[in-house]
């Protein structure tokens, strides 16, 4: 059953009665409660809260997942009430846990560790690790921006485990971002690793896709560090995944 209550703001029946039997239009302890979890935990979900710029620096202070994963709960189901919806009703009775358990795992990233430690004991001119599929989402709108990231490095006399270039790129894509960001982050973690490394990313962008100027262009953003400063080294490199005479890609990413 649904009411609207006094203040123009929908709410679910057992809301409504609290607010009139209160006799004031403030809203609940929790509501109150709630709003100010917003600032403390925004980014809590990973465990211990991180600053909002995505830099992977911790704030002073804890919280335990279970404790953000309920307190997001709480936060989606006001959302569904001050879009309109009935969040009692059948389609949506558990959309605030299955999107809290959702947010445990694409926002990820702010706890993981790249595991960049585990290395072997070999020699190679460059690897290259290409089309690492990414999904992230935009710090802006809040929505999907999805793609693949290329990866080469000059190994300084260790090569990374194949997996560990997968989890680096998912502990930068699984978190509040913006593609330019992500591209750099990586190669600052691998660069003091290396003797060079190249990122590549192209990305699809969904707050450009589905609002705005609703286009479907591809956003290309590159990163280099060490030997890869270096043009003539750069291009020999940038030439397996481009074709340099027509600057069309060679594979279908």
């Amino acid at each position: 059953m649904r009411k609207v209550s006094s203040d123009g703001d929908y709410h679910n029946y057992d809301e409504y009665a609290h607010v009139k039997s209160s006799g004031s239009n403030n809203k609940s302890v929790d509501d109150a409660d709630m709003g100010k979890g917003i600032r403390k935990e925004s980014n809590s979900i990973g465990g211990k809260a991180k600053s909002s710029n995505g830099d992977g620096k911790e704030r002073r202070g804890s919280t335990s997942k279970r404790h953000s994963t309920a307190r997001i709960k709480r936060l989606i189901r006001q959302l569904l009430i001050e879009l309109g919806e009935d969040p009692d009703r059948e389609g949506l009775v558990d959309t605030p846990e299955r999107v809290a358990e959702m947010y445990a795992e694409i926002f990820s990233g702010y706890s993981m560790d790249s595991e960049l430690d585990v290395t072997f004991s070999e020699e190679s001119d460059v690897v290259v690790a290409r089309e690492i599929q990414f999904y992230s989402m935009c710090e802006h709108h809040i929505l999907p921006f999805f793609g693949k990231v290329h990866i080469a490095y000059i190994p300084d006399g260790k090569v990374f485990g194949i997996s560990k270039l997968v989890r680096l790129v998912e502990k930068y894509a699984k978190r509040l971002q913006i593609q330019e960001r992500m591209t750099k982050q990586i190669a600052d973690e691998l660069k003091d690793k290396v003797k060079g490394v190249l990122v590549v990313v192209e990305g699809d962008h969904m707050c450009m896709r589905m609002r705005g100027v609703k286009n479907n262009s591809r956003i290309l953003t590159i990163a280099y560090r060490g030997e890869f400063e270096n043009r003539e080294v750069r291009e020999q490199v940038l030439s397996l995944l481009m074709d340099s005479s027509s600057g069309a890609r060679m594979y279908d990413i």
